[in-house]
Parts: C-alpha cells; structure tokens; sequence
C-alpha cells in the first residue's frame, strides 16, 4: 500500500518568510502565491504530480548550522537542485543571493546556504536510483 498522492510540498521556516520566498521564486522561476499565513511557489509547468515550496513565518526562527556543530541548531532537511552545469547553477545561485557554504565534502557538488540558512546543493544531473 503507498499513499495516493496527489502532489507533494515542502515546507520551510524562516523569521523572513516572505524574503525566503522571494530568493526561491528568482532561483527556480516558480510562481508565487501570498495566502494570509504562508507564501507558496509552485512549479506550474511540472508534468505529472505538481510541487511546491511553502514558507512559514516562525518568528522566534534559529538558522541550522551546516555542518552539524554540537550544541548548535540542527538542519532537519535540505534541498537538492540537479542542473545541467553545476558551475553555472552556483553562480546563478549566488546571484540570486545564496552563499557558499566554507565546508564542502565533494567536488562534484556545491552546498549553499539560503538567505534563512538552509543549506541546499547545487548537483550533477543524475539518475537517483542508479
């Protein structure tokens, strides 16, 4: 048994939702929908099962630290972007107003830290399952 889904969404928290949502609307080109508690993006486009970002205002927001770090905020999630140009996707990335991370594991990859400091990667397109 699987669950029906219809669509699928993520949510991120941030003490400057709207300004979150704005970095991810000039990142991805996704559409923008103020509601009176949270801010969507959605990718319209998207064939098959539509996706989405909403963005949750918490006020008392603490940014995680990447890496972890004893005694210090832990991420719960990030994100993963796969571009055709990892090189490219950076530094559209940092346009947009990201930062790179001063850590990285992998030169195949770039881990970058959104303007609330969530990190998300910037990866080679791939097959996952492979």
């Amino acid at each position: 048994m699987a669950l029906d889904l219809v669509g699928w969404n993520v949510v991120l928290d941030s003490d400057h939702a709207e300004n979150l949502s704005a970095f991810y609307e000039r990142l991805l080109g996704w559409t923008r929908f103020k509601g009176e508690e949270y801010t969507v993006l959605v990718n319209i486009e998207q064939k098959g099962l539509p996706t989405w970002i909403t963005f949750q205002q918490v006020d008392d927001y603490v940014p995680p630290v990447w890496p972890a770090t004893l005694d210090k905020q832990q991420q719960m999630a990030h994100l993963d972007f796969h571009v055709a140009d990892v090189e490219d996707g950076v530094k559209y990335a940092l346009s947009c107003g990201a930062t790179m991370s001063e850590i990285q594991f992998d030169d195949r990859w770039r881990v970058m830290l959104d303007p609330a400091g969530h990190p998300f990667c910037i990866l080679p397109t791939v097959t996952p399952w492979m």
